[in-house]
């Protein structure tokens, strides 16, 4: 039997460990960084933006070639205490846009720098990667679908309005404009895109006519990303999110993975395979992001056509599969204003944001919290993760440290469920008390007849011992911690607030360990914890094996866990355990007082015995 529970234990952890892979499950690659293979292009020789072509030819509604370009091209930067965005009037597109800073609810703001950085030399956090650039992909692109007007677009420069010199700069509380206009006597086509910027908030207002003699152009649509992202960020892991589509499409938000399924996947002439999403319900909104920024497009209302394109470069990044991911967003083209958010996915960010874009678009109720990836368990994390990081950011503005906070945190929270805990050890301590009577019954039952008369009382007695010393009632207490546990682990690993927030000699929160250190003091401090907590088989060789067994696999999940999570752990284990000394020495105690009268007798019995027959001796 004992081989049995031994080997169902093994079952178990393995249930466990594909079971954690299930709730939180990797991408489908571990996407490497695009941009990382590519240096920065320089202005004069950006390529022009790709054309979405449609799939039926239309033909072109001029026979006339084009003139000349004569209009020159121009680089406007234009920067806000926030974020620095650098606009190409080839294609009237950005090619840079860069993050200054984060904005607290409280008003207090933190620097933003790419993952890429150090103490020595900072870098400035990029969210386009230059590696789509130089494929002659680009955010903001308008395509219609007609290759005559969409390589118009794509490859002219459009003049300047609004900006005298080569900058403009915002001072906290303006708003400025730079307007892009392109026209086409030849073919009747007259573009016009207005960019309006905040020095307060990260909302760009977008107004685009797209115009053909004089008449709005069907179809016209605005690229979002590819891959708008922390292109510092070499590669992702399991515990971080590779750029991926976000959209509000019908009564649902969908997140897509970027990948390319190899047996639908199309080849374009490069050779390289890409693969299209379309989605026929209404689309509310649309982004490209990944863990912890996103570039977000809000329509004035909603409207059908969203399409996702998502490419698989052809050369691998770092030895693995690399992909770009486009969001292509139906857009009216009579200059009905659109709301864009290019920032960073903080909650209370985002919520300031979508009140923010709902007065200035009636009619639209949004809720960019949604951008955030709570995986799968969603409906019970979220509401239990956003209380968990108000909490912890409470506690860093009193110790100036998110290390200190999350550590301080922990004491609360173990101190919190600690009857839960006392309850569960005292279920498991009865359990593993009553089990050498429970295998003399069971030993006892097996060889019996069933006509046997002592059989029913045996089993009835067995009945009751499974009652009264239950393992599951100490599962219970632990179970109903597990969503608070599993919320806590959401929220430590997408929270921005601790990205680059250094921790003794941790350098990021939101990062591995370099040192493996941390796993390494989890795994030790899982162990002894382990050994010590009650266990329902009294088989001594059995309870060290599962607790062995239990720290070596988590330790395996945890090895590049962010530091932060391991704090918690680490924390949380050495609480556990001065929690656990406690509880052995109250229910040792306890034992000794609620011993059964006729123990007591026989062990006086037997005392009295020694000492009887001790005496002829003495005499």
């Amino acid at each position: 039997m004992d081989q049995k529970r031994l080997l169902l234990a093994f079952v178990l952890s393995a249930a466990i460990l594909f079971g954690w892979s299930y709730l939180f499950p990797a991408p489908k690659n571990e996407q490497q960084n695009a941009n990382t293979s590519q240096p920065a292009v320089n202005a004069t020789a950006t390529p022009a933006p790709a054309v979405l072509t449609n799939s039926a030819d239309t033909p072109s509604l001029s026979t006339n070639p084009a003139a000349p370009d004569t209009t020159p091209q121009r680089l406007v930067t234009v920067s806000t205490p926030l974020y620095k965005v650098e606009l190409d009037s080839r294609g009237a597109i950005p090619r840079i846009w860069q993050l200054k800073q984060i904005r607290e609810k409280n008003g207090e703001v933190k620097p933003l720098r790419s993952a890429s950085s150090t103490k020595a030399n900072p870098q400035p956090l990029e969210l386009i990667s230059q590696e789509a650039l130089s494929r002659g992909l680009a955010p903001l692109v308008i395509s219609t679908g007609r290759q005559d007007l969409d390589a118009a677009m794509a490859s002219r420069n459009f003049a300047v309005v609004g900006v005298e010199g080569e900058t403009l700069d915002l001072k906290p509380g303006e708003q400025k404009s730079v307007e892009f206009k392109l026209t086409e006597p030849a073919s009747g086509l007259e573009v016009l895109k207005k960019l309006t910027f905040d020095a307060d908030h990260y909302v760009v207002r977008l107004e685009i006519k797209v115009l053909q003699a004089g008449q709005p152009v069907p179809g016209a649509k605005i690229a979002v990303g590819p891959n708008i992202a922390d292109q510092g960020v070499k590669h992702y892991d399991f515990y971080s999110i590779a750029p991926e589509g976000v959209a509000a499409v019908g009564d649902e938000v969908r997140h897509l993975t970027a990948h390319v399924d190899e047996k639908t996947a199309q080849v374009d002439d490069k050779g390289e395979k890409f693969q299209i999403q379309k989605f026929d319900p209404p689309v509310r909104w649309a982004a490209v992001g990944d863990t912890y920024f996103a570039m977000t497009l809000v329509l004035p209302q909603p409207l059908p056509g969203l399409e996702y394109h998502t490419k698989k470069l052809k050369n691998q990044v770092n030895g693995q599969d690399a992909y770009l991911i486009t969001g292509y967003v139906p857009v009216p083209a009579d200059g009905a204003p659109i709301q864009i958010f290019i920032g960073p996915k903080d909650h209370d960010q985002l919520q300031e944001t979508s009140e923010f874009i709902n007065k200035n678009l009636p009619g639209q109720q949004v809720d960019l919290g949604q951008l955030i990836n709570y995986g799968w368990t969603q409906r019970v994390t979220k509401p239990l993760s956003t209380p968990i990081l108000a909490a912890i950011k409470q506690l860093n503005r009193l110790t100036g440290s998110y290390g200190l906070a999350i550590i301080l945190f922990t004491i609360i929270i173990y101190t919190l469920f600690f009857p839960l805990k006392w309850r569960s050890s005292k279920s498991m301590k009865k359990a593993q008390k009553l089990a050498p009577r429970m295998k003399e019954l069971q030993e006892k039952i097996k060889g019996m007849k069933q006509n046997d008369p002592r059989l029913k009382e045996l089993q009835m007695e067995q009945l009751r011992l499974m009652k009264e010393g239950n393992p599951l009632g100490g599962c219970l207490p632990l179970l109903i911690q597990m969503p608070f546990l599993i919320a806590l682990y959401v929220a430590i690993t997408i929270s921005i607030d601790f990205r680059q927030s250094s921790f003794l000699w941790i350098q990021d929160l939101s990062a591995g360990d370099p040192t493996k250190l941390l796993p390494i003091l989890m795994a030790a401090s899982m162990l002894v914890l382990q050994l010590i907590t009650p266990a329902p088989s009294a088989d001594p060789l059995q309870r060290k094996m599962m607790a062995v067994i239990m720290p070596v696999m988590m330790l395996y999940i945890l090895w590049s866990a962010p530091a932060g999570l391991l704090v918690y752990w680490l924390v949380g284990n050495l609480v556990g355990f001065g929690q656990q000394v406690l509880i052995n020495r109250m229910l040792k105690s306890k034992d000794d007082e609620e011993q059964p009268p006729q123990e007591k007798n026989r062990a006086g019995t037997r005392q009295k015995k020694k000492l009887n027959d001790a005496s002829p001796s003495q005499a």
